[in-house]
């Protein structure tokens, strides 16, 4: 394990279309410190538990830097319309109100993918954020 980063294996919900295009998302989110980190597990749980049964979701991985408190999400969505039903239903919805106060800056990247891409690489992903950024992968 590099510096206690943890990836947790890509989860596939539906199947990729290797013909189509998709939407991909990294998501980064730093926690402040270390008290959340509880609160923080609590709610990752419930919101795979949703991820499970998300229409227009191809599939999700996440990745843990856990002395540092960092997390990234990468996932495939059908489209940005699935994406925004995601974020606005339940747990998802109460979590960024509860998370939200005890995170530092967060970001997120989005792009196009082909389905034949699918699963996603983290390194593509992590290179993705770092030329968006201009400054690297947080």
């Amino acid at each position: 394990m590099r510096g206690a980063m943890v990836d947790l294996p890509w989860q596939s919900v539906h199947a990729a279309n290797h013909q189509r295009q998709y939407l991909a998302l990294l998501s980064y989110l730093p926690l402040k410190g270390y008290r959340k980190m509880w609160m923080f597990s609590r709610h990752v749980r419930a919101i795979r538990r949703q991820l499970a049964g998300t229409p227009g979701l191809i599939g999700y991985s996440l990745r843990a830097k856990l002395f540092r408190h960092r997390f990234w999400t990468l996932s495939v969505w059908e489209d940005d319309t699935a994406l925004t039903a995601f974020v606005g239903h339940e747990p998802h919805r109460t979590t960024m109100g509860a998370l939200g106060p005890h995170m530092d800056a967060t970001a997120f990247v989005r792009w196009d993918v082909m389905g034949s891409d699918v699963p996603l690489s983290w390194d593509e992903a992590m290179r993705r954020s770092a030329a968006e950024s201009g400054r690297g992968a947080p």
